[in-house]
C-alpha cells in the first residue's frame, strides 16, 4: 500500500540518518529495502513533494520537520510492538524485527498506547534504544551489544541496563552497573553466562543477561 511504502521509506531514512551521523545516501536506502535505485529515486520525488524530505545531489537525503515527526512516530510504533513480541509473548529479536515490520503499519495509534502502557512505559527497546527519540537531535546514535550475544572473552563497560527498579538494584549491589568494566568468562549450554566485573565472577541468566547493554572493548588474546 501506498501509505506503508512512504512509512518503510521514512523510518528507513531516519535509521540511516542516525547510523551515518549524516544524510542517508540514496545506494544506502537502496540496499536497505532490497528496491532498485531508479524506484528510490521516484519515491524520493514522492517525498519530496509531500513536504517530508529535502535531497540535495552526492550529498544524500535528510528529513524535514514534518517527516523527522512522522519517522519518529512509525520507529516508535515498531519498537513498542518489538517490545511487546519479546517481553510478552516470548519470539527472538529476529523475529519480533520481522513481525513488528508487518504490524506496525495496522496497528491504530490507541492500540498502541495501550500496549505501552501494559509493558510499563518502557524507556528502551529489546534493541536497547530509546522509544521516545529526541526530535532536536535524531544523529544521536549509540550503537551497543546485548550481554547474552557477547563472545566468550570480550569484555566491554555497562552501557545500559533495561530490567525492572528491583532486578537493577540487585545486580547494582553485584556490580553491575552503568559505566563498570565487565568481562564475559564462560556461556554455558543451558544459556547461563558467566561474567567478571568488579574481581569477582557471576553467573547471570540468559533472560536478564539480553537486557543488559554493552559498549565492547577488545577481545581478550
Amino acid at each position: 500500500m501506498h501509505i506503508d511504502r512512504f512509512e518503510e521509506y521514512l523510518e528507513t531514512i531516519l535509521y540511516l540518518i542516525r547510523k551515518n551521523q549524516s544524510p542517508a545516501k540514496t545506494k544506502q536506502i537502496s540496499e536497505e529495502l532490497n528496491v532498485s535505485p531508479p524506484s528510490v529515486t521516484e519515491m524520493i520525488k514522492k517525498l519530496h513533494s509531500s513536504g517530508l524530505v529535502e535531497y540535495t545531489p552526492y550529498q544524500g537525503v535528510e528529513l524535514t520537520k514534518k517527516g523527522t515527526d512522522q519517522a519518529i512516530k512509525i520507529k516508535r510504533k515498531h519498537q513498542v510492538l518489538e517490545t511487546f513480541l519479546v517481553d510478552v509473548l516470548d519470539f527472538d529479536r529476529k523475529e519480533a524485527h520481522k513481525e513488528a515490520c508487518e504490524l506496525e503499519h495496522a496497528v491504530s495509534d490507541a492500540v498502541l498506547e495501550k500496549i505501552y502502557e501494559f509493558l510499563g512505559c518502557p524507556e528502551y527497546c529489546p534493541d536497547g534504544n530509546p522509544i521516545n527519540i529526541d526530535k532536536n537531535n535524531i544523529r544521536q546514535e549509540e550503537s551497543f551489544i546485548p550481554l547474552d550475544e557477547m563472545e566468550e572473552g570480550s569484555s566491554g563497560k555497562v552501557a545500559r541496563v533495561t530490567l525492572p527498579r528491583e532486578t537493577k538494584e540487585r545486580l547494582t549491589s553485584l556490580g553491575i552497573l552503568t559505566g563498570e568494566d565487565i568481562e564475559i568468562r564462560r556461556k554455558q549450554k543451558q544459556g547461563c553466562i558467566s561474567v567478571i566485573v568488579v574481581g569477582s565472577e557471576i553467573a547471570l541468566g540468559r533472560d536478564i543477561a539480553k537486557k543488559i547493554f554493552i559498549a565492547p572493548k577488545s577481545k581478550r588474546v
